[in-house]
């Protein structure tokens, strides 16, 4: 049933598009997918709630493409949110200047033309405006820009989330209870800044 759900998603977001059309319309719908955490993993629940982590939007992604007939692979990477390049509010700064956060990122990679490319749908158009690195306009054919300065990667070859798990039980429990944090505190930014342009939409410019 959820597999049916995906199918006819795809189909509808696709319609009368070629092959790169296709990847282009199915990234940017994915992209504007809403960021929360913590959210489910599971493709169809991000689909059908609407909002989703790097994790759960990247999976169905994942999914997405390979209905479309491209050959995929899930990567995650290590980095740290004291080196993102994003302005954070002074107190999410202020914690950043007083511990060094670790995060592990999901993203993905499509073979296209010969070659593996970087695919990240992590952040909605919207926050663009806000100094996030926002991947826009895209033509379907070349890698893009992560959202994240990685310090290492990992192809996950079978499973990302047990992947991911392992990686993370490799931190230390302060470094664990950092990141949870720090995420919370970034979603709960993210959706300050994405309803901002909904209360003040009644103003014409």
């Amino acid at each position: 049933m959820g597999n049916d759900l995906i199918l006819q998603t795809v189909q509808a977001w696709t319609k009368d598009h070629d092959p790169v059309q296709a990847r282009i319309a199915v990234f940017e719908r994915v992209r504007d997918i809403p960021y929360a955490y913590p959210a489910s993993r599971d493709p169809v629940e991000v689909l059908e709630s609407g909002h989703g982590s790097c994790s759960g939007k990247h999976y169905l992604l994942g999914e997405m493409y390979r209905l479309l007939g491209l050959k995929v692979r899930h990567m995650i990477c290590t980095h740290r949110f004291n080196e993102a390049p994003i302005v954070f509010p002074p107190y999410m700064q202020a914690m950043l200047q007083k511990n060094e956060i670790i995060d592990l990122h999901d993203y993905l990679q499509l073979w296209i033309d010969d070659s593996w490319i970087d695919i990240d749908a992590t952040w909605e158009r919207g926050l663009r405006e806000f100094g996030f690195p926002v991947n826009e306009e895209w033509d379907g054919k070349n890698g893009m820009l992560l959202s994240v300065v990685p310090e290492d990667f990992s192809v996950a070859e079978r499973d990302p989330q047990r992947l991911k798990e392992e990686l993370l039980s490799k931190l230390t429990p302060r470094q664990r209870t950092l990141r949870k944090q720090f995420l919370e505190l970034l979603s709960e930014w993210v959706q300050e800044l994405t309803a901002e342009p909904k209360r003040d939409g009644d103003i014409s410019g």
